[in-house]
């Protein structure tokens, strides 16, 4: 799920930064995604789609 996700954000699939962080917390919630893949994934968010 962890490198789903990746591509996913990278490729700006996602409309906006929060349906991105809407969909890691879903997944970080039933335990899809450990702490460190959770917050690497954060920060991939803010960085795509910061502009």
């Amino acid at each position: 799920m962890f490198n789903t996700m990746k591509k996913l954000i990278r490729k700006k699939f996602y409309k906006t930064a929060e349906e991105a962080q809407e969909k890691i917390d879903v997944f970080f919630a039933v335990g899809r995604l450990t702490d460190g893949q959770y917050a690497e994934l954060e920060l991939l968010i803010r960085e795509a789609y910061a502009a």
